[in-house]
């Protein structure tokens, strides 16, 4: 046994990362379907915008509406490979629109988001994985 005390009642950061999760699984749902409604012409004056758009671009949205869409999923039921896939998907967006402004544009407001919800993704689950190892 060791020497040394945990709080148990210390903030349930599971139960946090949870609910962040889960917040952030609806505005992925959101980004996915938003990138669904570009695809199909919907919701958009000119419904051919999607194919007058570089092959590039074109290419991207594809992938990020797919890849959103499962990467929520993945985040609502909590899964780790949902925050593996978010991980993976969040990631790649911001350095697409870092290195590649051509794609999407410099969006610094969604690169601004994207990195800090990876920041608290990240701080959460450690602090979630340190409670469950010293219940």
């Amino acid at each position: 046994m060791s020497d040394i005390e945990f709080d148990r009642d210390g903030p349930p950061y599971g139960a946090y990362l949870l609910w962040f999760m889960r917040a952030v699984a609806v505005l992925w749902m959101a980004k996915g379907i938003i990138h669904w409604c570009l695809i199909l012409g919907i919701g958009q004056a000119d419904p051919d915008r999607f194919l007058d758009m570089p092959v590039l671009t074109q290419s991207a949205v594809i992938v990020f509406a797919v890849f959103d869409l499962v990467a929520a999923v993945g985040l609502w039921m909590a899964a780790t490979w949902g925050g593996v896939i978010w991980l993976i998907a969040s990631g790649s967006y911001f350095v697409i629109s870092l290195f590649r402004p051509e794609i999407f544009g410099r969006q610094y407001a969604m690169m601004t988001t994207i990195g800090v919800l990876i920041v608290l993704y990240v701080g959460l689950a450690f602090l979630a994985s340190r409670e469950r190892r010293h219940p």
